[in-house]
């Protein structure tokens, strides 16, 4: 009974975690990432006192359905419109890239092909990557060049974090089928290694604003990931625990700050808006749910299951979103399930 008691309360700070500040309790935002495993422990603690024909199996049921809201947020079963004839349609793809496959020394070339033949499939309007790679020595692992010159998204917006020696540049990119008649990024304070950047693109006789935003990665080092192998004693699971701990909090933290930025330029914005990116957070985190407060998920109006995007050690299920307006609407969406990247690429295509 104690232990079920727990379960409901650890519930419950998971919903608190999407409403305040990770500045003010950095803390709870582990509970929102846990929200998954916690909610699996309060359905075993339903399914037990179940069978035990105990009326305790209300209180986790209680803990779930005040949060339902959240649960539609984590998984959905969606029955999406159709276009009408009068709408707008844009197909919008985003997609961390992890450079390509650029570092991946015996499959670089293959990747980034395979990657390409993705995109060309997939014929979307408008192409937003994070982790993006490109260099300016002609011939070696061309990236926006081939995209350019082989595919219908001839209008580039980029920005790069850094670049390293021999004109190699790090960064996110936007590429669009329609003209770009304004190129812009929202600065980040917390971070120069992660931004926000944005175009307002003509499409027939309306502007709309596309942003591509990568927000603050947590940036787990090999010592963090080989925590997962299995061969640690106790206190090297400890010491690993608790630093992982202080780099996921810190993370927390600093997305608040570009989150309340990202939404201040999205406030200010005359047009039709359409957010896409690696926000590095779950759909019950802080970050989320200041968001959707503005605006809608694609996900929500035409995905189904939970739309985990994120391949890597650790598990973070759906990480990389496209939201829009509300005066927009998601007819389909899709998590492809290629795996050239860490990442799944999302797709969605809105109408208005």
């Amino acid at each position: 009974m104690i232990f079920n008691v727990l379960a409901a309360l650890a519930l419950v700070f998971s919903y608190l975690a999407t409403h305040i500040r990770p500045s003010t309790f950095e803390y709870l935002s582990l509970f929102g990432l846990g929200y998954p495993f916690i909610l699996l422990v309060n359905f075993l603690f339903v399914f037990y006192w179940f069978f035990k024909k105990r009326k305790l199996m209300l209180l986790s049921l209680f803990a779930f359905f005040i949060g339902w809201n959240h649960f539609t947020d984590f998984f959905q079963l969606s029955f999406p419109s159709k276009k009408k004839e009068d709408q707008k349609e844009l197909k919008v793809l985003t997609y961390n890239v992890r450079l390509l496959g650029y570092y991946d020394e015996k499959k670089s070339i293959e990747k980034r092909d395979k990657i390409f033949d993705l995109l060309d499939k997939e014929q979307a309007d408008v192409l937003c990557f994070q982790e993006f790679y490109h260099t300016d020595r002609e011939g070696v692992f061309e990236t926006r060049d081939t995209i350019v010159k082989f595919l219908p998204n001839k209008f580039y917006h980029e920005r790069f974090t850094h670049a390293l020696s021999k004109k190699q540049y790090f960064g996110v990119a936007l590429f669009s089928r329609y003209p770009i008649i304004k190129k812009g990024h929202v600065p980040f304070a917390s971070d120069a290694n992660n931004f926000c950047i944005y175009v307002d693109l003509k499409i027939k006789d309306d502007t709309v604003r596309v942003y591509n935003a990568h927000l603050q990665s947590i940036r787990f080092r090999p010592e963090d990931y080989a925590l997962v192998d299995g061969n640690k004693n106790q206190e090297q699971i400890e010491k690993g625990g608790k630093r992982i701990a202080r780099r996921l909090t810190s993370a927390f933290v600093k997305r608040e700050e570009q989150v309340e930025r990202i939404i201040e330029s999205i406030q200010s914005c005359p047009h039709k808006v359409v957010l896409c990116g690696d926000f590095n957070d779950t759909p019950v985190s802080y970050a989320y749910e200041a968001f959707t407060d503005e605006l809608k998920d694609s996900f929500i109006e035409a995905g189904s299951g939970i739309g985990n995007t994120y391949i890597g050690v650790f598990p973070s299920f759906r990480i990389d979103y496209i939201l829009h307006s509300k005066g927009m609407e998601a007819i389909k969406y899709r998590t492809l399930p290629e795996k050239y990247s860490d990442h799944h690429a999302i797709t969605a295509t809105l109408v208005w």
